[in-house]
């Protein structure tokens, strides 16, 4: 029997409703308020760490607990505030924001220029807020380092694919980090090890579901760059045996460098 082709819904999150969103978290964060600032997420909330390691926090009560604007200030921080940010892709209830912001000292003075692509979510109730937040980091003035991670990142993700396609498991958790992460359909799930993330997928099982028989990227863009992390925005399709379009997502990796390996450390997905 042909495999239904999955059709992508009517998008009803606005590109403007997801900047308002990242805007809110900005302004939120310089009121120093923890109670304000974990009412802009969005629950689950993640963020995974470019080195490894993160938090899953399940309600505002628990994030606020663990902000300390005191220790945030004893490093000179007075406020933040963004110098860029665009919608690089928007969905039906879900957005990718790439931002760039700088923090300030009380005399106006920067600190440091970090990059983040934020993920935007609409839950079931209209509620649009920051779900995850997958930093690239500082990007340093090294344009060697940066095509260097461009590099290596893009070749993860190649090799991502290649294996997905081949079906192979363990070569497929190779090409991801650990703890690793994927933001998707309003959940976020985690894997510690390589061995876990193996034991969870099965091939046959995802083919069956989907009609399933390989997938290609539409389109590559490494949209944020640092040494040791890079946020690369993808769109792929997957066919079936006949080679049909079965469906065509975004999704987001940050590809980083952990213990001198390159790997995609979390995903955010439009699929489900």
């Amino acid at each position: 029997m042909a495999a239904v082709l999955w059709v992508a819904p009517v998008a009803a999150l606005t590109e403007a409703q997801a900047l308002e969103a990242v805007d809110r978290f900005m302004g939120a964060w310089n009121s120093e308020s923890p109670e304000a600032f974990a009412a802009t997420l969005q629950y689950p909330h993640v963020r995974p760490a470019a080195r490894g390691g993160e938090r899953v926090f399940a309600d505002a009560s628990l994030y606020a607990a663990g902000i300390d604007f005191a220790a945030v200030r004893a490093t000179g921080w007075r406020r933040s505030a963004f110098i860029s940010k665009r919608v690089v892709h928007l969905g039906s209830k879900k957005a990718h924001v790439a931002g760039s912001y700088k923090r300030f000292r009380g005399d106006g003075s920067e600190i440091w220029t970090n990059q983040v692509t934020y993920v935007v979510t609409e839950n079931d109730g209209g509620r649009i807020g920051v779900q995850a937040r997958f930093a690239a980091g500082v990007g340093g003035d090294d344009p060697t380092a940066l095509d260097t991670a461009k590099v290596a990142a893009l070749a993860t993700v190649e090799a991502y694919l290649r294996s997905f396609n081949d079906r192979d498991e363990v070569s497929w958790a190779a090409t991801l980090n650990y703890p690793h992460v994927r933001v998707a359909s309003g959940g976020v799930t985690t894997w510690a090890t390589a061995d876990d993330y193996v034991e969870y997928f099965d091939f046959d099982r995802f083919a069956a579901r989907f009609g399933w028989h390989h997938s290609a990227w539409e389109s590559i863009e490494a949209v944020q760059l640092a040494p040791e992390a890079v946020n690369v925005a993808l769109v792929f399709s997957r066919f079936d045996a006949d080679d049909n379009k079965l469906a065509t997502f975004n999704t987001l990796y940050l590809v980083t460098r952990q213990d001198g390996h390159w790997g995609i450390r979390s995903r955010s997905s439009f699929a489900p």
